[in-house]
């Protein structure tokens, strides 16, 4: 059986809630016209004058009815003797019979008064040694008559109201599900026809209910898919391109060994190509996916409060012992700098700066490593005197696989480096910029704050 969309559910719930409220509501009425009825004009006229009846009383030879009230609850009380003289008490100036009524305490009686009705009830007091009459006068409308007209009217108006809960709890909760359709449509966009750039676009602020606080998450993952997608293109399209160099040395190496490698010697030139440009394709897939990762968000950060002064002085120290083509290496690094951080992220950054110096220095050439306080954090230079970058290019140098010196094929390397110390230095919350000039060498200078102001991963 297929289960009733979540808009008929609330729209019954809506109308049900309001069945039991109305309910409730003619109940209350139909207790209230008991209670009425209970207290209408006849069974009052009835209490009342029976209880003056009872305050009548016979003291010294002589009745005594200082107690009777005479007007109570709308209830005009007159007391007679036994030749039915007024003793005691008035009627209202609208009773006017038509006729003498004579006494007569059978029962109630309704009296015509032109625009006025009245009840009139007669009680005989008997004290053995006499006799009193008393005669009690209402208006027949005094209560009642409101209940009268309010219970008819509700009952007609109960299916009126049904109905209206129906419609009403319908157009609510078409109201409140219309963001759920629009959620639905958009997610059903991106799935069938791909369009990773479709949102849901409610507005979205403090005041917003869950509803659309709900939309802003979905647009939020959307926009996490959808670069997430393009991350992926990017890395394959990259990928694609830069291991085709590798390949094609790869599987020429392997050719010419087949068809012309006579010697150990020449397998071993051949296997050497290939060896180097396998690594080379192991280095380029690590720091495309690691790029990838820090583009998409998803590279987990272990944050902690550690010392970058050991962190770089540990570095150069392990940079020197292998140092390169008679690159010196020389670090000046305040001691006790401690900053919140990625151990081996911010390592890379500094590995990345030594090597693309390496990469891009000179034969007996140095590079002088540099770290101090400052007010927000820490600064770290990398200097050299390298063949430096032209004024042209240094905007570039930030881009994947591009390669400010092509010419220097012995020492290129992927043209990745720069690009993630730009990401890893910019997750940090820091800033990195550059300052060159050609024949002179490249100055390179991180801005890293204390405090990364987030909650630590």
């Amino acid at each position: 059986m297929k289960r009733p969309s979540l808009k008929l559910r609330i729209t019954g719930w809506f109308a049900l809630m309001m069945f039991v409220i109305e309910a409730l509501v003619l109940a209350f009425l139909l207790a209230v016209n008991g209670t009425v009825a209970t207290n209408d004009p006849e069974a009052r006229l009835v209490r009342m004058v029976e209880h003056n009846a009872d305050r009548v009383k016979y003291n010294h030879r002589q009745f005594r009815y200082g107690r009777i009230h005479y007007y109570r609850s709308g209830v005009y009380t007159v007391l007679y003797d036994a030749d039915g003289n007024v003793l005691q008490g008035t009627f209202p100036a609208e009773f006017t019979p038509s006729e003498p009524l004579p006494l007569d305490g059978e029962s109630v009686r309704l009296v015509d008064c032109g625009d006025n009705a009245y009840y009139v009830y007669d009680v005989h007091v008997d004290m053995m040694v006499g006799s009193v009459w008393l005669r009690g006068v209402i208006n027949a409308d005094a209560n009642g008559g409101v209940m009268r007209v309010i219970l008819p009217l509700a009952w007609s108006l109960l299916p009126v109201l049904l109905v209206l809960s129906v419609i009403g709890g319908y157009f609510i909760a078409s109201r409140a599900l219309r963001p759920v359709r629009q959620l639905t449509a958009t997610a059903n966009a991106i799935s069938d026809g791909q369009d990773l750039k479709a949102r849901i676009g409610l507005p979205h602020t403090s005041g917003s209910d869950e509803i659309y606080q709900l939309s802003a998450s979905f647009d939020n993952m959307f926009d996490r898919l959808e670069r997430s997608f393009e991350a992926e293109q990017r890395f394959t399209s990259d990928a694609s391109h830069e291991l085709r160099t590798p390949t094609t040395v790869i599987l020429a190496a392997c050719e010419d060994a087949r068809k012309n490698a006579q010697t150990p010697a020449d397998y071993q030139a051949a296997l050497d190509v290939i060896d180097r440009q396998a690594h080379k394709m192991s280095d380029l897939i690590r720091s495309m996916l690691e790029i990838t990762r820090l583009d998409q968000g998803t590279q987990k950060v272990n944050w902690e409060y550690a010392d970058l002064s050991d962190l770089v002085t540990v570095i150069c120290d392990e940079q020197a012992m292998v140092a390169r083509r008679g690159i010196r290496i020389s670090c000046a690094a305040e001691p006790g700098i401690f900053i919140d951080m990625d151990v081996f992220l911010i390592s890379r950054v500094v590995q990345n700066l030594l090597d693309n110096a390496f990469k891009f220095g000179v034969d007996g050439g140095w590079i002088h490593v540099a770290l101090r306080r400052t007010a927000a954090g820490a600064e770290l230079t990398v200097q050299d005197n390298g063949i430096g970058i032209s004024q042209e290019n240094l905007d570039k140098i930030w881009q994947r696989f591009y390669q400010a010196d092509p010419s220097r094929q012995e020492n290129a390397g992927l043209g990745l480096g720069l690009s993630m110390v730009q990401q890893i230095v910019t997750l940090h919350g820091g800033a990195v910029a550059v300052t060159s000039a050609p024949g002179h060498g490249t100055t390179f200078t991180v801005t890293l704050p204390e405090h990364h102001g987030k909650e630590e991963s």
